[in-house]
């Protein structure tokens, strides 16, 4: 993965369970009954002598349990926020897309890192880091290049103890504490089920006509499918959600928020099962990365 180039205006976006169950390996397996010993008298097992003295073990100073990795309470409002900030990353980055499609143009992706701050209010505990891309082979599928940023986050974790996604792999971050604690990614795009963006340049009249689809998987699990709309979709927004909460009056009249648990099940066969392979493959490496070493 090469290095990111910055692609983005001053003004892009203000600074503003694990499963319990014993492994299989560690359950004790036994296909016979052990033998019974009734009516025999048991003989006592003779002492063990006692070991030379300098094969005796010495006690050692009780080690402490690594640190607790920080946790993140992912609420409806939380999820709310995430929502809202997807949403206008994909109309700024339509905006820049249309503007640049003919001098420098960007790809027709963009990646958000999500993080939670946790000294900010309930309603605003989220911070994003953000990254665009100029238009390439690399960067025209997004299935790859979602590919490409988690070997891009692996490799960076592995050779230096100092990476940190926001600055390595994003070009707009929002002030946050070192507090702040990784949520999940994002993802905007302007392939959507409206049409791809090869098509939308040659339809568009003005950026106000380009729809744009986003997706985001949370680090609880929530999965998450926006299609923006453009003026010719009356700029509805429609909001899936793999979870049931209490946002289904959240936003504008023209925002339809509806549970659609089929999200976490989506086939294999399905083209849009990559894009949420490598985002999950992204968001486990980040959350382990990120954790106190």
């Amino acid at each position: 993965m090469s290095d990111p180039r910055t692609t983005m205006q001053n003004d892009w976006e203000p600074n503003p369970p694990s499963s319990s169950s014993v492994p299989w390996w560690a359950i004790e397996r036994t296909s016979e009954v052990p033998p019974s010993y009734q009516g025999y008298a048991a003989e006592p097992e003779p002492e063990p002598a006692p070991a030379p003295r300098h094969m005796r073990s010495v006690p050692s100073e009780p080690v402490a349990p690594p640190p607790a990795a920080p946790s993140v309470d992912i609420t409806p409002t939380y999820r709310g926020a995430v929502v809202a900030r997807l949403r206008r990353f994909s109309f700024l980055h339509a905006r820049h897309a249309w503007e640049r499609r003919r001098r420098d143009p960007l790809a027709p992706h963009g990646v958000a890192l999500f993080y939670s701050e946790p000294s900010g209010r309930l309603y605003d505990q989220l911070r994003t880091a953000t990254r665009i891309f100029l238009a390439d082979d690399e960067a025209a599928s997004l299935p790859h290049l979602l590919y490409g940023l988690a070997q891009h986050a692996r490799e960076g974790y592995s050779a230096d103890p100092r990476f940190d996604p926001r600055t390595s792999m994003c070009n707009k971050t929002d002030s946050m504490s070192y507090e702040a604690v990784f949520a999940g990614i994002g993802v905007v795009t302007l392939d959507t089920p409206y049409g791809d963006w090869v098509t939308a340049q040659r339809t568009a009249r003005s950026e106000a006509d380009l729809p744009g689809r986003c997706y985001a998987r949370l680090i609880d699990g929530t999965m998450l499918v926006l299609d923006r709309g453009g003026e010719l979709q009356f700029n509805a927004l429609t909001v899936d959600c793999s979870v049931r909460d209490g946002n289904t009056q959240y936003g504008t009249p023209s925002m339809h928020w509806r549970w659609n648990p089929a999200l976490a099940e989506t086939p294999e066969s399905d083209p849009i099962y990559h894009v949420w392979r490598w985002m999950g493959e992204i968001g486990r490496i980040v959350d382990h990365g990120s954790r106190p070493r």
